[in-house]
């Protein structure tokens, strides 16, 4: 693979900026020992792809390791806004609240693929999810939602439009408040928010997160699909 195409080679400067070295996503499995072939010589950090269940023995025959198995929930807008969730004071977050959202994503956000990999510093992977949350407040999302406790941020729900769905990007909250209903009062607001203004709204969590999963099913979510996520690291 001399000169890879986007379709099959995708950079990503900002999750390189973090693992100190280019990363690119491989957008189809199939190109896999081609990918790796390159990446060699090319000085890449870090190489990502996506398969579906059980379809990933290209990926692991080229040497990409298996990291998650991803599960997606969705749950239909359709007028029905919940009434639960109530105790919290729900705002929106503006740059003022960068400060104190950056340090919960740092502090919270345990499970991702990036975390999960044992090959990647855990301090990276706690300052990229840091960055990903302010970026979120400054543009990248729809809207950042945040609940409120005396005044103090406990958690956030960052959400973005893509493809007319509302999809949760981002949520997480203070470890100081978790199992205390905040994440309830986030979802709520979510779907409150975007109610009759999407058809649907979805997230998505590593299937082995079930306190994650639980509260997505408490609210309605059911699970409509499941992918696994495959690294390559040199």
């Amino acid at each position: 693979m001399a000169d890879p195409s986007p379709a099959i080679l995708e950079p990503r400067p900002f999750e390189a900026s973090f693992i100190g070295g280019p990363v690119f996503a491989v957008n189809d499995p199939t190109y896999a020992r081609d990918a790796v072939d390159w990446a060699k010589g090319a000085g890449c950090r870090l190489l990502s792809c996506r398969s579906a269940v059980g379809e990933g023995k290209a990926l692991g025959s080229a040497g990409f390791r298996k990291i998650e198995e991803l599960a997606t929930y969705a749950r239909p807008l359709n007028g029905a806004a919940p009434t639960e969730g109530a105790g919290w004071t729900i705002t929106t977050a503006d740059a003022g609240d960068i400060p104190a959202c950056r340090a919960i994503a740092a502090a919270a956000l345990r499970s991702d693929r990036f975390h999960a990999d044992r090959r990647i510093d855990a301090a990276a992977a706690d300052a990229l999810k840091a960055a990903w949350i302010e970026n979120s407040i400054r543009g990248r999302a729809d809207c950042v939602l945040l609940v409120l406790q005396e005044g103090a941020v406990a958690g956030f729900n960052a959400v973005i439009l893509h493809a007319g769905k509302a999809v949760i990007d981002l949520i997480a909250v203070s470890p100081k408040f978790q199992g205390k209903g905040a994440g309830g009062a986030l979802i709520a607001a979510a779907l409150k928010r975007y109610d009759r203004v999407c058809g649907e709204i979805r997230v998505g969590t590593q299937a082995s997160n079930r306190p994650a999963i639980h509260l997505y099913e408490k609210w309605g979510f059911e699970e409509v699909e499941r992918s696994e996520t495959w690294h390559w690291t040199p």
